[in-house]
């Protein structure tokens, strides 16, 4: 790559030329001129005309290798670009061998996402570099500067700010090169000290007030000095303030935003830093660098979270968080959604089944093998505790797999069962507890022998439930109670102590075992026999309102 004479002494007569040479030319000559004319902005450094310009080369049919050398240069752009995903760049594919430009080149490529390979050929980059145009040169190290500087190498990013300085401090008049030179102090900083050399190259950087990089100066600058303790909480979040909105759009309000969100984090102003790790997510969260600037909101809200699952149940912060913050618990989440899973959770322990299921939705559609199995069961336990059976067996049918743990299977069918028996087909619910064992399968198999009307199997099944050592809910008692009343078991209705009473009390079955209490033997109308009457239609009344008023 001759850059150097590509680029041309003058900039204007050499595009005049270039474009004249395009003007006149037919066949694969006009083709040569185009790839020309892409190489003299690949070395001015003009990234988006130089894109056009390939796009015009490409549609003028060119030959095989005129192709491939439109390939290299496509390439080459892509590096100045930055784009993630280097690997199908023939730069990265290709052994660089001896020859320098495919070493700088690489190194370009390489150096966002895999600083360890792209610094491989860093020596030899850097020489090379030495002879590149002066623009396209400031580009390709200023990459690989914030590159280093990203993967903490004080060593390698030493070398290139030395070359910075030697070629191009004139053109880095912008203030990056006080930016790097500030960021290499921070690096070379022993632990302990105030890093005063750091803080002198941010000012001189930030006293240009324009640039991304002057911005980027005054940034760090606000973080030492506050980490220094020289400015307090309030001073930084009022001075990152005044400059998120004085710089807008790019990788400054990036760390800007998330700075802030830190300060206000720090001061213990939760809603606040929530909200502008909201905006951050909002206006950021499609990048790379907005996504690990989020980092931070994804800290804080785990520790909201923390505190939320402390607090009483029934409170309305879970409902407010997903509310406010639900899109920002989505983006900072990671692959595996634990954050929303546990929002989700909250929100149903709090009694908000309706916010929780979507959550569940969205993670349930997003997952794969048995995670999805697992999110699937989940899912469908919220929807049965809702009323929507129908929807929770949809929902098993469509997560189900196979080769699922012993214990997530026996789960699924559980819960399949109890979706049957709520979607009052209890013939299939019996049928899907075949073979399953424990307190949870015996109690299902018990009330759907109640709902089929098998009262003395029932009042069995609830008697070999209790048999379990489990301890008895307050409809477990209730139905058994009816179950032996129904089969016309006095001596089991008798058998209905204070305990029992006292389990039922406060429930909506209170009273009813008052009410199914075993009438007289024969013989004379007696007074006590009248009052007791009377109590059971007393707690008979009392029943029907309470169920009348309870789901």
């Amino acid at each position: 790559m001759d850059l150097a004479g590509w680029a041309g002494d003058d900039f204007n007569r050499t595009r005049e030329a270039l474009q004249r040479a395009l003007d006149t030319a037919q066949g694969r000559a006009r083709v040569e001129a185009q790839i020309a004319l892409v190489r003299f902005l690949l070395a001015r450094a003009m990234d988006e005309e130089g894109r056009a310009a390939l796009e015009t080369a490409a549609s003028l049919s060119p030959a095989p290798d005129q192709r491939y050398a439109l390939r290299i240069l496509g390439d080459a752009f892509r590096a100045l670009d930055r784009e993630d995903g280097p690997d199908d760049n023939l730069f990265v594919q290709l052994p660089a061998g001896a020859m320098p430009d495919h070493h700088v080149w690489r190194s370009v490529a390489l150096a966002p996402t895999r600083w360890a390979a792209a610094k491989e050929g860093l020596p030899i980059a850097l020489r090379r570099l030495l002879d590149y145009p002066a623009d396209l040169r400031s580009r390709l190290l200023t990459t690989l500067a914030a590159a280093a500087d990203e993967a903490g190498d004080s060593a390698a990013l030493n070398l290139i700010v030395l070359e910075m300085i030697t070629v191009d401090s004139t053109g880095m008049a912008d203030g990056r090169l006080d930016y790097f030179r500030g960021r290499l102090a921070e690096l070379k900083a022993t632990p302990g000290t105030a890093p005063e050399a750091a803080l002198e190259r941010y000012d001189a950087a930030a006293a240009l007030r324009r640039g991304p990089f002057a911005r980027r100066a005054e940034v760090r600058a606000i973080e030492l000095r506050r980490g220094l303790g020289r400015l307090d909480e309030d001073g930084a979040i009022q001075a990152l303030e005044a400059l998120r909105f004085a710089w807008r759009g790019d990788d400054v309000e990036t760390d800007a935003l998330a700075a802030l969100g830190g300060a206000y984090a720090r001061s213990g102003r939760t809603d606040a830093a929530l909200d502008i790790f909201g905006l951050l997510g909002r206006r950021f969260g499609a990048t790379a660098r907005g996504r690990d600037a989020l980092a931070a909101g994804r800290t804080l809200l785990a520790a909201v979270l923390d505190r939320l699952e402390q607090s009483p149940p029934g409170g309305l912060y879970a409902l407010a968080l997903q509310a406010r913050h639900g899109r920002l618990v989505t983006l900072v989440d990671g692959p595996d959604g634990k954050l929303r899973l546990r929002l989700a959770t909250l929100l149903l322990r709090d009694g908000y089944g309706l916010e929780a299921t979507r959550i569940l939705h969205a993670l349930t559609e997003g997952a794969t093998g048995p995670r999805r199995a697992e999110l699937g069961a989940t899912l469908a336990r919220s929807l049965i505790d809702g009323g929507r059976e129908g929807e929770a067996l949809d929902v098993l049918a469509r997560t189900g797999g196979s080769a699922l743990e012993p214990a997530l299977a026996e789960r699924r069918a559980l819960l399949r069962a109890d979706a049957l028996l709520g979607d009052g087909d209890t013939v299939r619910a019996l049928d899907a507890l075949r073979g399953l064992s424990g307190a949870e399968a015996a109690r299902l198999r018990a009330e759907g022998l109640f709902a089929a009307g098998e009262w003395r199997a029932a009042r069995s099944a609830f008697a070999e439930l209790a048999a379990t050592g489990t301890e008895p809910t307050a409809d477990d008692l209730a139905l058994q109670g009816l179950s032996a009343y129904l089969a016309g078991d006095a001596d089991a209705s008798r058998g209905f102590g204070e305990a029992q009473r006292a389990r039922l009390a406060g429930t909506r079955w209170a009273g009813l075992l008052d009410a199914l209490a075993p009438p007289p033997a024969d013989g004379p109308l007696r007074a006590e026999s009248v009052e007791r009457d009377l109590a059971a239609a007393t707690a008979l009344d009392r029943l029907a309102r309470g169920w009348r008023k309870s789901p």
